[in-house]
């Protein structure tokens, strides 16, 4: 199985069934709070899972400028990675056994060096999150 995205792209119809939902946060305080740094090494580090695409790590490749982008982003996986890392640190014991499954939606790009929020909300047996970089709000 594989994806991919278009930058820009628009008007789709008949695209397919698609499974995401627009799912909104709690209007109230969040239950939990983790900050984490990501690294600036982080892309290299996160190439070895087999992602050569130089979007990641080449700061002359055309399709950084092309796109948009100030510089390298942060592989999408990585960023699920970390907001993954911080349900589990703040509700799941730091036991990996307490992970059962996960649900995201890719927003904007993460860079290597930002720092990324990520609030969490418990409902029941659920854990609602946002994961967002500090500094600007967007998120990620």
């Amino acid at each position: 199985i594989s994806g991919g995205f278009s930058i820009g792209a628009h008007s789709f119809h008949d695209g397919g069934k698609t499974n995401s939902q627009n799912l909104k946060p709690p209007s109230r305080d969040p239950d939990a709070i983790e900050e984490m740094l990501v690294s600036t090494k982080q892309a290299h580090i996160y190439r070895l899972s087999g992602d050569y695409n130089p979007l990641h790590l080449d700061p002359d490749f055309d399709g950084i400028r092309g796109g948009g982008f100030e510089g390298p982003i942060l592989h999408g996986l990585c960023t699920m990675g970390h907001a993954a890392r911080a349900v589990l640190k703040a509700f799941g014991g730091n036991c990996a056994v307490n992970f059962k499954s996960l649900r995201v939606r890719f927003s904007s790009p993460v860079l290597p060096g930002n720092t990324l929020v990520t609030k969490m909300w418990r409902e029941g047996t659920k854990v609602s999150f946002t994961t967002e970089v500090k500094g600007t709000g967007k998120i990620a």
